[in-house]
C-alpha cells in the first residue's frame, strides 16, 4: 500500500467498483487518471450476492448481465399479476461478473489498485487531505469514498423495516418453471412480518429461490434462522412442494438490508459516504443497482474535474425528488403499522399499474405520471393514516 494517493476507495463491493468503473469511462483516454486505491476487508472475493433490476439506463455491466427475464409477476394465495416488457427485461448480475468487469476495466489504468485483507480504522482531517488509519499502515487522500456498510447509530430503524432473507441457488433436471418469467413476491401466510418467495430460473434445470421477510426486528428468531447457514426449514418445504424432493443445492447467499432511511456520516468536503452507508439504497424496495449506478456516475465526474483542476472537494449526489423519499416514508410506515395487510396491498398495486409504470417507479427512475399512478393503485386509507402518523412525528 503506498503512502498516499489521490483517491481512496473503501470498499471495494458494488459501489466502490462501480465507481471505479464509471471513472475509468468518464476519464479520456489521452488524459492521465488521479491515483485510485481501492482498500477492501475480505480477503478473496466470493460469488455471494446477486444484483437484480430493471435495465433501463447505460451502466459499465451491460455486458456482464446473464440473465434477463421480460416478463415478471406477483402471487398471494390463487392470485397471479403478470406483466410484460421485451426492451427493458428484469435482470441479473452476479458478483463475479460485476468484479471481474470492473477489474478489467481498472487493468487499462495503472493508476488504479486494490489491496484486500485491510482493516480501515479512524479517518482524520489534514491541512491537505485526509489520514487513513489501516491495519496495514496509514494512507493520506486528497478525497476518501466510504462505501462500507453502515453503523447502527447511522440507520433509522423506527422508520423502516428490515430485508432478510436466504436465498439458494439448486439444479432440478426439468423443473418445469417457465425461463421468461422472474417471479417477485409469492406472498406466504402465518408467519411473523411481511414473507415472500423470490423465484428466479436461470435455465431449464437451475432456480434461484430465496426466502424474504420485511421485519421490523432483525434480530427476530425467525429472522436469525434466515441469516444462519442452514436452509430454513420454511423454504426447504417449498421447493419440495415445488420440485416433488428431487433439487440439489448447489449455492446460498444470505443478507439483512435496511429498508429505511440512513444519515450518512459527514466529515469535511474531501469525505464521501457512498453506497448504502450514503443511502443510496431504494429505502421502499431495496433495490439499489440503478441508484448505485447513478450515484457513480455522478460521484466520478466529480473525482474527475477534482483532479483536473486541483479543488479536491465532494457533494453527496442528488439521487431521488422529495416527492418521491416522502412516498417511501408513507410506504415503510404503514408497512410497520399493518404488515398483515402488505400482501393484498402489493396485488392491488400491480393489478393498476402497467409494465412501464412498475420497472420505472421499482427501478427508481419513475416519472411524475408514475407516482401518480402509483398513488391511485395503492388503497387510501391505511396509506392516509400512515401519511397523518408520519407528519406528525416528524
Amino acid at each position: 500500500m503506498p503512502a498516499d494517493t489521490d483517491v481512496a476507495i473503501l470498499g471495494a463491493g458494488l459501489a466502490g467498483l462501480s465507481i471505479a468503473s464509471w471513472l475509468v469511462d468518464t476519464i479520456p483516454p489521452h488524459k492521465s487518471a488521479p491515483r485510485v486505491h481501492l482498500l477492501e476487508a475480505r480477503h478473496e472475493d466470493t460469488n455471494d450476492r446477486t444484483w437484480c433490476f430493471w435495465d433501463q439506463q447505460p451502466h459499465p455491466f451491460r455486458e456482464a448481465i446473464s440473465h434477463r427475464w421480460p416478463r415478471w409477476q406477483v402471487k398471494f394465495e390463487n392470485q397471479c399479476v403478470e406483466r410484460e416488457d421485451q426492451d427493458h427485461c428484469y435482470s441479473l448480475l452476479s458478483a463475479d461478473a460485476m468484479r471481474r468487469s470492473a477489474y478489467t476495466a481498472m487493468a487499462t489504468r495503472p493508476e488504479f489498485h486494490v489491496t484486500y485483507g485491510i482493516d480501515v480504522g479512524t479517518i482524520s482531517p489534514l491541512d491537505d487531505g485526509l489520514q487513513i488509519t489501516t491495519s496495514k499502515g496509514e494512507l493520506t487522500s486528497n478525497l476518501v469514498i466510504d462505501t462500507r456498510p453502515p453503523e447502527p447509530a447511522m440507520l433509522s430503524s423506527h422508520k423502516g423495516v428490515w430485508q432478510v432473507f436466504h436465498g439458494v441457488e439448486v439444479h432440478r433436471t426439468n423443473h418445469g418453471v417457465s425461463p421468461s418469467t422472474a417471479c417477485l413476491m409469492d406472498f406466504q401466510s402465518g408467519l411473523s412480518g411481511v414473507n415472500f418467495v423470490y423465484l428466479l430460473p436461470l435455465d431449464d434445470h437451475r432456480l434461484l429461490a430465496e426466502w424474504t421477510c420485511f421485519h421490523v426486528d432483525n434480530t427476530h428468531p425467525f429472522c436469525q434462522r434466515l441469516l444462519s447457514q442452514q436452509i430454513p426449514y420454511q423454504l426447504t418445504e417449498w421447493l419440495n412442494k415445488q420440485l416433488g424432493n428431487q433439487w440439489t443445492l448447489l449455492r446460498q447467499e444470505t443478507g439483512c438490508l435496511p429498508m429505511m432511511p440512513v444519515v450518512p456520516p459527514s466529515l469535511n468536503s474531501r469525505y464521501l459516504a457512498a453506497g448504502i452507508r450514503g443511502g443510496w439504497m431504494r429505502p421502499a424496495t431495496g433495490y439499489m443497482f440503478a441508484s448505485c449506478q447513478r450515484g457513480s456516475a455522478d460521484v466520478a465526474r466529480q473525482v474527475y474535474k477534482a483532479s483536473e483542476t486541483g479543488c479536491w472537494k465532494l457533494t453527496p449526489p442528488k439521487l431521488r425528488s422529495s416527492t418521491l423519499e416522502w412516498m417511501d416514508k408513507v410506504f415503510l410506515q404503514a408497512l410497520r403499522q399493518s404488515p398483515e395487510q402488505a400482501p393484498g396491498w402489493f396485488m392491488q398495486l400491480f393489478k393498476r399499474t402497467s409494465a412501464v409504470e412498475q420497472r420505472r417507479f421499482l427501478g427508481d427512475e419513475p416519472h411524475l405520471g408514475d407516482l401518480l399512478a402509483i398513488m391511485r393503485g395503492l388503497p387510501s386509507g391505511p396509506f392516509l393514516r400512515a401519511a397523518i402518523r408520519l407528519a406528525r412525528n416528524s
